[in-house]
């Protein structure tokens, strides 16, 4: 896990004067300060308290498992192999597609079970892997300039324990959305801020 932390004053609108009204407005509403209209945002990442603490989402304000997809597609996506429809393949090439992955060539166009591709569907497509593979490929933490308080913070996680598959962000609070939705729109992303969840 690794915590990373926003500046003050890295940019134009994350500022001591923002946060003493995001603090305020992030206790009473437990939302996040509407400087981005929905209808102008191409994504959404969505905070998801889950009474412990917020889980970012991407496009998703929840949990559904991904559309049905056939073996031959799985195979496309996840791992890499490409097999045509309308090129024959060798009697090696099944062989070894049998032995590598376990697919038979009656299966290709069938419906994949989901444990064929959840790991790699996990790490790549689900709602938290895409938050975690937008986000890290942003530059929110602009270290570069040293004067400045560090606060909020979001915690990037490859893998809760050794032999997990878990790919995501994490928050503390509801003051790190407002401090992300700031950082974004310095950013000149057009990404929405949400704070979702029962107990949000």
């Amino acid at each position: 896990m690794e915590r990373r932390q926003f500046l003050i004053g890295a940019g134009s609108i994350l500022t001591a004067s923002f946060i003493s009204k995001a603090k305020v407005f992030a206790e009473e509403t437990k939302s996040v300060l509407p400087l981005i209209e929905q209808s102008e945002a191409r994504d959404t990442i969505y905070f998801l308290n889950n009474g412990f603490d917020y889980q970012l989402l991407l496009n998703q304000s929840g949990f559904d498992y991904p559309p049905a997809i056939t073996y031959r597609e799985a195979l496309d996506r996840y791992f890499g192999v490409n097999i045509p429809k309308d090129k024959p393949l060798k009697l090696s090439d099944f062989r070894e597609l049998y032995f590598d992955h376990g697919v038979m060539p009656k299966e290709l166009d069938e419906e994949a079970d989901f444990e064929f591709f959840g790991e790699s569907w996990a790490r790549q497509d689900s709602p938290n892997a895409e938050a975690y593979h937008l986000l890290d490929g942003l530059d929110l933490f602009d270290y570069s300039d040293n004067e400045g308080r560090l606060i909020g913070g979001l915690k990037f996680i490859d893998g809760c324990h050794p032999g997990s598959d878990y790919l995501g962000v994490h928050a503390d609070d509801a003051l790190s959305a407002n401090l992300l939705q700031a950082r974004l729109l310095e950013l000149d992303k057009d990404i929405s801020v949400e704070i979702v969840g029962a107990h949000s």
